[in-house]
């Protein structure tokens, strides 16, 4: 320690004799030389005077940081710094939502009677018009033998009839009964085929089985009794509430981003359809986001969390928000490094910001691509400090 201290006493007390002969030794020079009211040997001077100080004040630097290294200490904070670039940046809003099938239903009865046979089991694939369950008609299945047969006679008499009435042979009023019968007789056989049709219970669109709930022998009723859930999986889609202050940023095709809790599985997609009712309830408007095919075991009803891409900003200048510091005024700041030859400082910076996405936020004025801020350390330093860069 006595050697460290000696040294530096040595280096000061030379620099001190040196400064004092040189003063002595060309002041008369010096005087000389503006008493000869030569411009351009005093201009000539001057860029030397100015090149000296420089020189010496550099010097004085590596004295300073030589004494440090000989003592052992190091005074000043050592921060961690980063060059600001531009980049694209996507911001997304977090919404929830469930997934839909448009495609879904219970079927039920619209005939009455015991349920005579079912054709299907849960987790059966069935195509569309495909029969899958029948109920007892009832009988109707002879009636409606029995009126075509009557039909039939009254459809020849009522086209004899027509024909002699054509011909002015025959009475109008015979004519008129015969026609009435063959009508009367033809919507009641219409009719009771769309009776007959309702016995039979009939896939509305291709899909799955997902369960039966009657059973062979139970009597069903219209209306009331349901009897097997249909559903497609290959057209379901994402439905979402959107809040009113996001009509002009989130509208369709834009990009979104869909997670499933359940699993941790993620897709991306865009939106298919922006609703334009807002609801009076909940100032929101609906969203509908297109489900890609997948294999993510994915079901109706399951609720899901949305990200919505919302803003983006093409040439972005991005920081982590731990870089930011807060002033008494609430204004925020970050550290600019700024390098004088062999030394750094660091500058307080004020900045604005934009939107964030929960780690990384968007700086809209204060900062430039290629700016050095500090991004370790920022809590050991003040405005103009002295700094060490740590690399």
């Amino acid at each position: 320690m006595k050697i460290k201290t000696f040294l530096k006493l040595k280096i000061y007390l030379a620099l001190s004799v040196t400064l004092i002969f040189g003063c002595n030794q060309t002041n008369n020079s010096f005087n000389e030389l503006l008493k000869s009211n030569d411009l351009e040997k005093i201009e000539l001077k001057r860029k030397e005077i100015v090149i000296s100080q420089q020189k010496n004040f550099d010097q004085l630097n590596q004295i300073d940081d030589k004494i440090e290294k000989l003592n052992g200490t190091n005074s000043y904070p050592v921060v961690k710094t980063i060059f600001l670039k531009k980049e694209k940046f996507d911001h997304y809003v977090d919404l929830q939502g469930s997934i839909v099938s448009d495609q879904l239903i219970n079927l039920v009865p619209e005939f009455s009677g015991i349920l005579k046979k079912i054709y299907v089991e849960s987790g059966d694939n069935v195509v569309k018009g495909q029969k899958l369950a029948e109920i007892d008609d009832g009988g109707l299945k002879d009636q409606l033998s029995q009126l075509e047969i009557t039909f039939q006679l009254t459809k020849t008499t009522y086209l004899r009839q027509e024909k002699l009435w054509s011909e002015k042979i025959g009475s109008e009023i015979q004519y008129l009964q015969t026609k009435a019968l063959y009508e009367t007789q033809k919507k009641g056989i219409e009719q009771l085929k769309k009776q007959l049709q309702k016995t039979s219970i009939i896939a509305p669109f291709n899909g799955i089985i997902d369960k039966v709930y009657s059973k062979e022998g139970e009597v069903v009723f219209p209306g009331q009794s349901k009897m097997m859930l249909v559903l497609n999986m290959d057209n379901m889609y994402v439905e979402s509430s959107v809040p009113e202050n996001y009509l002009n940023s989130i509208f369709k095709d834009k990009k979104a981003i869909i997670e499933f809790p359940y699993n941790g599985g993620k897709l991306e997609s865009r939106i298919r359809q922006s609703g334009n009712f807002i609801n009076p309830n909940n100032r929101t408007f609906k969203i509908e986001i297109d489900l890609p095919n997948n294999k993510l075991n994915i079901k109706p009803n399951l609720n899901v969390r949305i990200k919505v891409n919302d803003y983006t900003n093409e040439n972005a200048i991005l920081i982590d928000e731990s870089f930011i510091s807060i002033d008494s005024n609430n204004n925020k700041y970050v550290y600019k490094l700024i390098k004088d030859g062999n030394r750094s400082n660091v500058l307080k910076s004020s900045i604005e910001t934009g939107k964030s996405d929960g780690n990384r936020i968007e700086v809209i004025s204060g900062l430039n691509e290629n700016d050095e801020i500090v991004s370790e350390g920022i809590r050991k330093i003040v405005d103009d400090a002295r700094v060490i860069v740590k690399k």
